[in-house]
Order: structure tokens, then sequence, then C-alpha cells
């Protein structure tokens, strides 16, 4: 076999071999799961949400939880291994800086029309679209444009950095140029992937914005949900690392 050869990720079968490994080892994901439902809560728990300078705490916490979720995974031994932890801060913060980007885009695309002197027609979508940036943060509609916008980008922006990412953690190589190299022609199953796994999120959060549980019913769905998703990860890049 080449290094030309391409291998096309198989998104059903990566679901299902996820779901068994979940089955297969739920007792050792049990304490897996009670952390990160309460670090879930506490994100709930917090005033304002990330408005509020206390959700940096939470947010490295949480960091440093997913850190330790991939070493026990991959039985690195020690679990929390600060270097790797920090070494792991470079593809994460490249994606970090790919999505600014595509948000920045995003946000400034709106206005180009406007500077290109288009007719009054225009400028009553314009202040359309300002008033919905401008409705509650976590409103459906908002929900469902960030969604929309990050499926369509999400190959590029997460989905290989993040197999860089936990690439990085385990010591080995975390360059993202590398990845898309392992992953070439698989923009429409990251796509597809993302779409599945997304699905779900989007569906809860729905009922829970409808019902008026003020995100409880999210907090306790993505406290096991974002588990399963993580393994979905690690079987994506034993796929791609082991062939």
């Amino acid at each position: 076999m080449t290094d030309m050869t391409h291998h096309i990720l198989p998104v059903g079968q990566v679901l299902k071999e996820a779901y068994k490994y979940f089955l297969e080892n739920e007792k050792k994901i049990h304490p897996v799961w009670l952390v990160h439902f309460v670090l879930c809560v506490a994100l709930n728990l917090i005033p304002k949400g990330f408005a509020n300078p206390l959700s940096l705490l939470w947010s490295v916490t949480y960091y440093v939880f997913w850190c330790v979720f991939f070493r026990i995974y991959y039985r690195k031994k020690p679990y929390l291994c600060l270097s790797k932890v920090c070494a792991s801060a470079v593809p994460s913060t490249k994606m970090i800086f790919m999505t600014f980007g595509i948000v920045l885009l995003l946000v400034l695309l709106p206005y180009i029309p406007l500077l290109m002197g288009f007719n009054n027609k225009y400028l009553i979508v314009f202040e359309r679209y300002m008033a919905a940036l401008q409705a509650p943060q976590m409103s459906l509609f908002n929900v469902a444009v960030f969604s929309l916008v990050f499926l369509s980008v999400s190959p590029i922006i997460f989905c290989r950095p993040y197999l860089a990412w936990i690439s990085s953690l385990q010591g080995y190589s975390g360059s993202i140029k590398k990845v898309f190299k392992k992953t070439k022609g698989n923009d429409m199953s990251f796509f597809y992937l993302m779409l599945l796994l997304n699905l779900p999120c989007f569906a809860v959060y729905g009922i829970d914005t409808m019902i008026g549980c003020h995100g409880w019913l999210s907090a306790a769905f993505y406290s096991i949900y974002l588990i399963y998703c993580n393994i979905v990860f690690a079987k994506v890049y034993d796929f791609f690392y082991a062939s």
C-alpha cells in the first residue's frame, strides 16, 4: 500500500464501534460520566454562563478533563500529564483561531453588499439579519443557524484539528497538516458524521427550550452523550492512524 492511498471513513461502522465500546465498558465509564455530569451542572449554575469570568476556570477544568479522558482511553500513564496537556494546546489553539476566522468572515460578509451600493431591498434584509443577531443568544433560530454554519465548515475547522489534538495528547505529532494528508477525500464523510452526531443535540436543546427546563435537560443529556461523541472521534483517530 502506497502513501497515495486514501482511506474513506465508514461513518456508520465508526458509530457502531463507538456504541459497542460504550456498552462493553459501561462500568468503567460510570465514574467518567459522574465527573462530566458535575461539570455540566456546574456550567449551568454559573450566572450568565460564559459571560461570567468564572467560566474561564470552568473551561480550563473542562479542557483538562478531556485530556485525561483520552489518556485513559489510550492507556497512557500518567493520565494527568501536564507536558502533554501543554503540547495539546498547539492544535487546539489553531482550531480556535480557525473558528474565529470563520465567525469573523460571517459577521463581515453582510456588510459587503452595502459597501457595493446595493438597493433598499437588501437594506431590509440586512436589518432583519442584524435583528436576528441581537435576539437572545441561545434562541432556537440562532442555534439552528450556528449549527448549519458549523456543520458546513466542521471538516476543516473541527474534525481534522481534533484528530491532531488527540494525537498530541498521546505524545505523537500534533501536526494538522499531517492530518489533512491522512484524511484527504473525507470532507463529506466528516460532514455526515458531524450531522448525525449533532442531530440528537439539536433535538434535545429544542425540547429543553420548549418545555422550559432552563438547560437542565441539555446538561443531563450532554453529560453522557458527549462521552459517546468523543469515543466516536477516538475510533475515527484509530481508523486513520492505524491504517
